[in-house]
């Protein structure tokens, strides 16, 4: 029997909204295998990071292959819907009578930024009017203008492979290297709105990560093998850190009871941070058709800015994408908004389920994998989000009406309205060489230090507080429920290995560090900056045959070659 979903769906381009009846169902079998052989780094992506890591590895002469879930590249740049660049914005305090030292300088310091995101930005041709971010732009103007270019000045050593997602990890005989991926590329029928983002993920996952042909898509299965002469480089820049999960290999998730510990109390490793479904909205001059969806989301809100009078516009022109002064027709505003356990409601943060499945639930799905995705909480977090696109517009002030507020599906790539994926702060992640996991104590320090701790090994820079958005259903332990500044801090090449796998290494998200270091990488710019490295150090170990301990154990040659692509040490005011 088929399976039918009804769902509604604006037309991007007109004030119509229609009803789609999508039906799903399995049709034939795709093709055998492709086998994929001549690559020297393949990166399992998806993020900020993994784009950064294929260009700079395909820049350092590597024949690179990107794995991309979506058909935009980018991450949390695009895809993912968080297009405000997130920078250090604090100053920490030294002492009586002394002035703050301003993190957020340093960080914005142009010899301290890696050159080639800091081009990126300025390169913006139109910047909204948003409060949170020096950079807020729309997604889609995005990937054509900045990031597609950078793509095809690669030339020929950089394929990415869109609309593709990793279905298994295969290690070598004695379980010492990755052998292969296996992935499925989905090819959207001709008919499908938006290139078959009319249907939410968590109505079409189980479809993109099932080989079988469906009525809304052909598929291809695609083999990514490790060379036989001299081992493929892998990366794990994914999202949802499925390489790690796949691997069969341990890994952290969720939140340690102790800073840097490699052990989770039981249940806590489905205790993190919350996921939150990015959307846009539009205000226009009319009256525009677009019929409320039943929605179960009730504990709506502005949250922490419960006590100010100008709340809606305040939220409003947060991470407004196109527009400038007051509300006012022609704006685009990027909804990304908190909830406050301390007022009991907030926005589209979705705080009532963790985005995993717990580490036994995973090991389980590993024989027919479909993400790892508690689909649940997946399916709470879009509810959310156009529960409180609704509550939102109505609360509008005198003078907007509610009806002339619309989803604008088209600046994310979308017909449901959402971003293409969620956003999440957490994943899984590594553990490095010999154990090492980048703890949170190495980020921070006395100020008089006026940087973390400075690794013989370092690779990357970064810099943010730690910022925590925890789901309401566990407890924290109490060394993570303060706020935390941090000093403007190093990310050594150990984070970016695997403890039992010579030839993958990890980047973003997926980095050997702690949950409460997690809350302070998961940056933009630090997801750049690391992307960055990591794919240097994978070119350099694909091409000469090295595995990561081989390339710590020659680390300054490393650090050379990264330090002309990026920044690997501080520039500090005087």
């Amino acid at each position: 029997m088929c399976r039918v979903s009804p769902l509604f769906a604006v037309r991007l381009t007109g004030c119509v909204a229609v009803v789609l009846c999508l039906t799903l169902r399995v049709a034939h079998a795709g093709p055998p295998a492709v086998t994929e052989d001549q690559f020297d780094v393949v990166i399992a992506g998806g993020s900020t990071a993994a784009f950064a890591a294929a260009l700079s590895a395909a820049e350092a002469g590597a024949r690179t292959a990107l794995i991309e879930p979506t058909d935009w590249v980018g991450g949390q740049l695009t895809s993912s819907g968080v297009p405000a660049i997130d920078e250090a914005w604090h100053s920490v305090r030294q002492g009586d009578g002394v002035s703050p030292y301003s993190v957020s300088k340093v960080a914005r310091m142009p010899v301290n930024m890696t050159p080639g995101f800091l081009s990126l930005l300025q390169g913006i041709e139109q910047r909204g009017d948003c409060w949170v971010s020096r950079f807020c732009f729309c997604p889609d103007s995005f990937v054509v203008s900045q990031l597609e270019p950078l793509e095809r000045a690669a030339g020929g050593r950089l394929t990415v492979f869109r609309e593709t997602v990793i279905k298994r990890v295969a290690l070598s005989e004695d379980g010492s290297r990755v052998a292969s991926f296996e992935c499925i590329a989905r090819q959207p029928r001709d008919g499908l709105l938006a290139r078959g983002y009319d249907r939410l993920p968590s109505e079409d996952l189980s479809d993109w990560y099932s080989a079988a042909d469906s009525e809304r898509f052909t598929k291809r299965v695609i083999r990514f093998v490790s060379r036989a002469e001299r081992p493929t480089v892998f990366i794990d820049a994914t999202e949802w850190g499925e390489v790690l999960a796949l691997s069969g290999r341990d890994y952290l998730q969720g939140i340690e009871q102790s800073d840097g510990s490699l052990q989770c109390a039981a249940g806590d490793d489905v205790c993190g941070q919350a996921t939150v479904y990015c959307f846009a909205q539009q205000l226009h001059g009319d009256v525009v058709l677009e019929p409320d969806r039943p929605v179960r989301a009730t504990d709506l809100g502005y949250g922490a800015y419960s006590d100010k009078p100008d709340a809606w516009t305040k939220i409003w022109t947060y991470r407004r994408l196109r527009g400038r002064g007051a509300p006012s027709s022609g704006d685009i505003c990027l909804q990304n908004w908190g909830y406050s356990a301390t007022h009991g409601d907030g926005g589209n943060d979705y705080p009532h389920g963790y985005l995993f499945l717990s580490k036994a639930e995973t090991e389980r799905q590993r024989e027919d994998w479909r993400g790892g995705i508690d689909v649940a909480s997946l399916a709470g977090a879009e509810d959310r989000a156009f529960a409180w696109h609704q509550w939102f517009r109505r609360q509008a002030p005198q003078g907007i009406a509610a009806t002339r507020i619309t989803l604008d599906g088209a600046v994310l790539g979308t017909a449901h309205g959402l971003a293409k994926l969620p956003y999440i702060r957490d994943t899984r992640r590594a553990i490095g060489l010999d154990g090492y996991v980048l703890k949170f104590a190495d980020l921070t320090g006395p100020v008089g230090a006026r940087t973390g701790t400075r690794f013989p090994d370092r690779i990357a820079l970064g810099a943010y507080p730690a910022d925590i958005h925890p789901v309401t259903n566990c407890r924290m332990p109490s060394y993570a429920t303060e706020a935390h500044d941090t000093l403007p801090f190093y990310i050594p090449f150990r984070a970016l290995t695997h403890r039992d796998l010579s030839n993958l290494l990890v980047a973003g998200k997926t980095m050997a560090q702690s949950f409460l270091a997690n809350s302070a990488t998961r940056l933009h710019p630090i997801e750049w900056s690391s992307g960055t490295a990591c794919g240097i150090a994978a070119a350099e170990m694909a091409l000469s045959g090295r595995t990561s301990a081989a390339m710590l154990a020659d680390i300054t040659r490393l650090q050379e070659r990264v330090s002309k692509v990026t920044p690997i040490d501080w520039t500090l005011p005087e």
